[in-house]
């Protein structure tokens, strides 16, 4: 059951680039910092875009994303006990630039936020950094039902992904089911907090053979308890959805404090 807390909106004041707006967020995971933000329409934008020949909307959107956001998008604050993490996330999108949109979520850019409700209790008045982000509509690996979970060429699927970083000189740096999203007939890769470049001592071959197991520990662990429990006729194996199943959104739902951090240099 959810949380009052995780159901209730805020509002945030959001400061991007030349774009000034308030919106109603919705706290997506209990002990982070993480809303699914509902942007208001832009009329202008909207306009713009019915009008204009496709390649001057192109370039414009990339020149003023904020005028350009989609209905919904990702609100993730910087923690300011982990902000190291929180640049090392920012130079991995920008570094994978050429993912963005297929493999990894859109990184829209990053923005300043002014909660009004929250400034009321905090000493610091000053705005919080943050990035918006595009709503996967995806399932995590992790949530999967177990039928689709035996079924689907899973290992096939992560190995082109995650020959993809390899190829961007990537390590994903926190490889679990939960940070791995099935869309459509693709796998999207989320979470890039603890992102490095590609070194000879941590290889992707290593986080790929780490998901192997995981996914083989979950399918047992469903075997065992279709043995311990089973069921006269047709079995129906409930979907394990994330809270967010309406909108899954682009990160895992936990993390502890007490991670590795392994910071890019700079973002090429």
């Amino acid at each position: 059951m959810e949380d009052d807390e995780d159901n209730k909106i805020i509002i945030k004041d959001i400061q991007f680039g030349f774009r000034r707006f308030r919106a109603p967020a919705k706290r997506i995971y209990g002990n982070r910092n993480i809303f699914l933000l509902d942007v208001p329409p832009n009329p202008i934008a909207s306009w713009l875009s019915f009008w204009m020949p496709q390649l001057v909307r192109s370039w414009l959107q990339r020149l003023l994303p904020e005028w350009f956001l989609p209905t919904s998008v990702i609100l993730k604050e910087r923690n300011p006990t982990k902000a190291d993490s929180y640049e090392n996330e920012i130079a991995t999108y920008l570094h994978l630039r050429s993912l963005q949109g297929t493999h990894i979520p859109r990184l829209f850019g990053e923005v300043a936020v002014s909660d009004p409700h929250a400034q009321r209790y905090q000493i610091s008045k000053r705005p919080i950094p943050a990035i918006l982000l595009e709503n996967i509509e995806g399932v995590s690996l992790h949530n999967l039902p177990i039928k689709e979970l035996r079924n689907l060429p899973l290992v096939e699927e992560l190995q082109n992904i995650y020959a993809l970083l390899t190829k961007g000189g990537v390590v994903h740096g926190d490889p679990r089911l939960h940070n791995f999203l099935r869309v459509n007939k693709r796998i999207v890769a989320i979470d890039f907090e603890f992102s490095r470049p590609l070194s000879s001592k941590i290889t992707n071959e290593d986080e790929l053979e780490t998901l192997k197991i995981e996914i083989e520990k979950r399918k047992r662990q469903a075997q065992g308890a279709e043995l311990e429990h089973p069921v006269q006729g047709p079995v129906i194996l409930n979907s394990l959805r994330v809270r967010e199943s309406s909108g899954t959104t682009t990160h895992d739902k936990q993390r502890g404090d007490e991670r590795p951090l392994y910071p890019w240099g700079s973002a090429t």
